[in-house]
């Protein structure tokens, strides 16, 4: 009898480890001799034809982690990487230059930008958005004003924080990006462009990914729910709700 194949999701997971592990510029030899493993386990592991455990993700993905950034092309690759550092992490920040991040758009927006749609669940997040995104229209005026009132009610959460950086602050540091933290690990960056992603886990590319350097220009929570509220007023104002 042939051997069944290894699902889609599982290939999908197979190959993130193992474009992971190549571009931290990891054998699979010295993989095995780090963790103890034999060979024919990261070779089954890596071919879909074992299925990885939680642990075992999170040991192959903390060794690649030390071995400077690596860069996805495949939308499936990135996708199922995601969900795996997403069962580790502890906190998720999240900037917004152009786009309102994907961990707080509507199905609709998300539509309309061609991107994913992340359910938050409990996970704390702090988001920070330029005034850009807010007046910038995205999928007509009901799914923005849709969009907008949304951003309303996650701020209500206790484990948000959403902060805008308004126009009068000039210029800053700015860029669309995620950083995930894992407690007293290292943390990681995300970036993403036309599909592909890069990961940075080295601490000299992290650094300037931090929260601080916003935080002195950004409005409070308190203030960046007001000026969300008024953007949303001057549209309904505008007959924006009417409209499609």
């Amino acid at each position: 009898m042939p051997k069944p194949k290894p699902a889609p999701q599982a290939r999908a997971l197979a190959e993130a480890l193992r474009v992971a592990r190549k571009a931290a510029r990891l054998a699979a030899t010295e993989v095995a001799d780090k963790l103890a493993w034999s060979q024919s386990t990261i070779s089954r592991i890596e071919t879909g034809l074992r299925a990885a455990s939680a642990e075992e993700v999170s040991a192959l993905l903390s060794l690649a982690r030390d071995n400077g950034p690596w860069w996805f092309a495949d939308l499936a690759v990135q996708r199922e990487t995601l969900v795996q550092y997403g069962k580790e992490v502890t906190k998720i920040v999240a900037f917004g230059t152009t786009l309102v991040p994907e961990p707080l758009r509507t199905p609709a927006y998300a539509r309309a930008t061609n991107s994913s749609f992340a359910v938050l669940g409990q996970k704390r997040l702090a988001a920070y958005l330029d005034e850009a995104v807010l007046r910038r229209q995205v999928g007509g005026p009901r799914v923005m004003t849709n969009q907008l009132q949304h951003l309303i009610e996650v701020a209500e959460r206790p484990t948000v924080e959403l902060r805008v950086i308004p126009f009068a602050a000039g210029a800053y540091p700015g860029g669309d990006y995620v950083r995930l933290e894992f407690g007293p690990a290292r943390p990681l960056v995300y970036l993403k462009h036309r599909g592909a992603g890069l990961f940075l886990h080295r601490r000299c590319d992290v650094a300037p990914h931090v929260q601080s350097t916003v935080d002195a220009v950004a409005l409070d929570p308190v203030r960046s729910v007001r000026l969300i509220e008024s953007v949303v007023e001057a549209r309904s104002q505008r007959g924006d709700l009417l409209r499609q």
